[in-house]
C-alpha cells in the first residue's frame, strides 16, 4: 500500500508538459506512438545505462520507462535505482509476458507493460489522450475549454490509473498464488515419491466382476476341475463294476482250481495204485524168468542131447521130446523177457505222471510254476489244461482285484485333493466374483505383513493426506500375479487380498493403506 499511495496520477491539463525519460533500444517504437502529441511531452531517450543515471539526477521526470526486453543491456538494477532516485517518479517497466511477475514484486515499480507495447496501453500509462490515425488530416474543432471537461479528463485519468493498479496487484497476487501452488504440488509429488520409496502399507484396490481376466480364469479352471472330479467319479464306478467283475471270476477261478485239485488228488492215488501193481507184476515176471532160465541147466542143454544120441545112449523118439521141451522153454522165455520190458515202461510212464500230478497239485494248492506237459500222457492232457486254466483265471482275477485296489485308492486320493481344491476356490473371492462383484486389494509381496487378515484399512482423498478407515482386510487369495506399480508404472508381484469396505468410494481410488494411516495421519 506504501508503494502505490507514492505514484501521483498524471497531470490531464492539455498544455502541461510532461517529462518522460525512456530508457532502452526501442525509441523509434515509441516514438512512432507519441508522435501526435508533441507539446504535450517532453521524451528523453538513453541506451546507455550509465548515461541515463546521471539524466535522471540532473533532471527531475514524471515518467521513467525502463525497456527489459533486451537481456544484454545492464538494465537489470536501474529498476531499484530509479526507485530510489531522490524523488517521485512514476516507474514503468516493458518485459516479456513471463516476466510480470518478477517486475510487479519489485518496490516502486508502478506499472508492467508487455511488449510488444500497444499505443493505448503506453498513452494511458502517460496520462495522453488516445487520437485516430488521420488525426492530423482531419478539420480542428475547437475544444471546449470550460473547466468540467479537465475535471473529467482528470478522474478519468485517476480512474484508469487506479484500475490499473488494482489490476497490476491482483495480477501480482495471482502470480504468487500460482507459483505457491507449483511449489505445494512439487512438495507433495516429492511426498508422494518417498512415500512409495520407503512404506510398505500401500496396496491397490481392484473391482473384480465377470469378464474380468482373473474371474474368466478362475471360472475356467473350475470348469476344469469339475470335469476332472465327473470323470474321476466316472473312473471310480466303472472300477467298481471291474472289481464286481474280477469277485465273480476269482470265485468261479476257486471253484474250478478246487474241482481240478481233487480230480488231481484222485489221479494221484489211481497212480499210486496203477504203480503198486505193475510193480507187483514186474517182480513176478523177474521170478518166472528166473525160473524158466534154470530149467535148461536141468535138462540139459542140446549139444549135451546131441552127444547122448550119438553115444546111443536115447533113442530118437526121447531126443526129440527133449528138444521139442528146450524150445518150448526159450519161447516162454522170451515173451517173459517181453512182458518185463513192456512193464518197466508202464511203470516209468506211470511214475512220470505221478510226477507231473503231484506238481500240478503242488502248484494249485500253493502257486507257482506248472511244470512241462510234455511227458503227461494222453489221458492227463485235458485235467492239465483245465488245472492251466483255472490257475490263469484264479491269477488274473486275484491281479485285477489288486490293480483296482490301488486305482480305487489313488483315484480316490485324486477325488479328495478335487473336492479340497474345488472348495477353496469356491470359497475365494476370485469365484464369488463371477455372481456378484467383489473388491480386492493388490499388495506387493514385500507389503503382504501390512495386510494380514482383519487388519484395518484406510483411503485417503489426496493420496497420502486426509485418511479415514474404510474397512478391514480379508483372507488372501492363493497365487501370485503381476501387476504395474499405480505411480511408476513398472511391473511388481504381489498377492490379491479381499478387502471387507464400508465405505464404496475407497474402492475407486487409486490407493489404499493397511493397518494404519501413513504418517499417523
Amino acid at each position: 500500500m506504501a508503494r502505490i499511495q507514492a505514484i501521483e496520477p498524471p497531470k490531464a491539463l492539455p498544455r502541461q508538459v510532461r517529462r518522460v525519460l525512456y530508457i532502452g533500444p526501442a525509441a523509434n517504437e515509441v516514438c512512432s506512438i507519441i508522435a501526435q502529441h508533441v507539446g504535450e511531452i517532453d521524451m528523453r531517450y538513453e541506451s546507455d545505462v550509465s548515461a541515463a543515471l546521471v539524466v535522471a539526477r540532473q533532471s527531475r521526470f514524471d515518467t521513467v520507462i525502463v525497456d527489459q526486453r533486451d537481456d544484454r543491456l545492464a538494465t537489470r538494477l536501474v529498476v531499484p535505482l530509479m526507485a530510489g532516485i531522490g524523488y517521485p517518479v512514476k516507474l514503468v517497466v516493458v518485459s516479456q509476458f513471463k516476466d510480470v511477475g518478477q517486475y510487479l514484486a519489485v518496490p516502486g515499480v508502478a506499472r508492467v507493460l508487455t511488449a510488444p507495447v500497444r499505443e493505448g496501453q503506453l498513452l494511458r500509462v502517460l496520462g495522453l489522450q488516445f487520437k485516430p490515425k488521420h488525426y492530423r488530416d482531419a478539420p480542428r474543432v475547437r475544444e471546449p475549454s470550460t473547466r468540467q471537461t479537465g475535471i473529467f479528463s482528470t478522474y478519468t485519468n485517476m480512474f484508469f490509473d487506479r484500475f490499473t493498479t488494482v489490476v497490476s496487484t491482483a495480477h501480482k497476487r495471482l502470480a504468487f498464488a500460482a507459483l505457491m501452488l507449483l511449489f505445494v504440488a512439487f512438495v507433495f509429488y516429492g511426498g508422494v515419491i518417498g512415500y512409495f520409496l520407503l512404506s510398505t502399507s500401500w496396496g491397490a484396490p481392484m473391482s473384480l466382476a465377470r469378464g474380468h481376466e482373473l474371474v474368466d480364469r478362475t471360472e475356467k479352471d473350475l470348469m476344469g476341475l469339475r470335469a476332472a472330479l465327473n470323470q474321476t467319479d466316472q473312473s471310480l464306478t466303472e472300477i467298481g463294476m471291474e472289481k464286481i467283475e474280477a469277485e465273480r471270476l476269482l470265485n468261479d477261478a476257486t471253484l474250478m482250481v478246487k474241482y481240478a485239485l481233487g480230480t488231481t488228488s484222485k489221479e494221484i492215488s489211481l497212480r499210486a495204485r496203477q504203480y503198486k501193481n505193475l510193480k507187483s507184476n514186474m517182480t513176478r515176471l523177474k521170478k518166472v524168468r528166473d525160473a524158466i532160465a534154470r530149467q535148461p541147466k536141468k535138462g540139459g542143454t542140446t549139444e549135451a542131447l546131441q552127444d547122448l544120441y550119438k553115444k546111443r545112449l536115447i533113442d530118437k523118439k526121447t531126443f526129440n521130446s527133449a528138444s521139442l521141451g528146450l524150445l518150448e522153454a526159450s519161447q516162454r522165455l522170451a515173451k517173459i523177457e517181453g512182458d518185463i520190458k513192456i512193464t518197466q515202461s508202464q511203470l516209468t510212464n506211470v511214475d512220470a505222471n505221478r510226477a507231473m500230478l503231484h506238481a500240478l497239485k503242488a502248484a494249485l494248492e500253493k502257486g507257482g510254476e506248472i511244470a512241462s506237459v510234455a511227458s503227461v500222457s494222453s489221458e492227463l492232457i485235458l485235467l492239465t489244461k483245465q488245472s492251466i486254466d483255472a490257475k490263469a483265471t484264479l491269477d488274473l482275477a486275484a491281479s485285477t482285484l489288486k490293480s483296482n485296489a490301488i486305482k480305487a485308492r489313488q483315484l480316490s486320493e485324486s477325488q479328495a485333493a478335487l473336492k479340497l481344491r474345488i472348495a477353496a476356490l469356491e470359497s475365494s473371492a476370485l469365484a464369488r466374483a463371477i455372481k456378484k462383484r467383489v473388491v480386492v486389494v493388490f499388495v506387493p509381496s514385500a507389503n503382504l505383513g501390512r495386510f494380514h487378515t482383519g487388519a484395518p484399512l484406510y483411503s485417503c482423498l489426496f493420496t497420502i493426506f486426509a485418511c479415514q478407515r474404510v474397512g478391514s482386510a480379508g483372507d488372501a487369495q492363493p497365487g501370485e500375479i503381476n501387476s504395474m506399480h499405480p505411480f511408476f508404472g513398472t511391473p511388481i508381484r504381489g498377492q490379491l487380498v479381499e478387502a471387507n469396505l464400508t465405505t464404496a468410494i475407497a474402492a475407486t481410488r487409486q490407493i489404499i493403506h493397511g493397518s494404519r494411516k501413513p504418517f499417523f495421519f
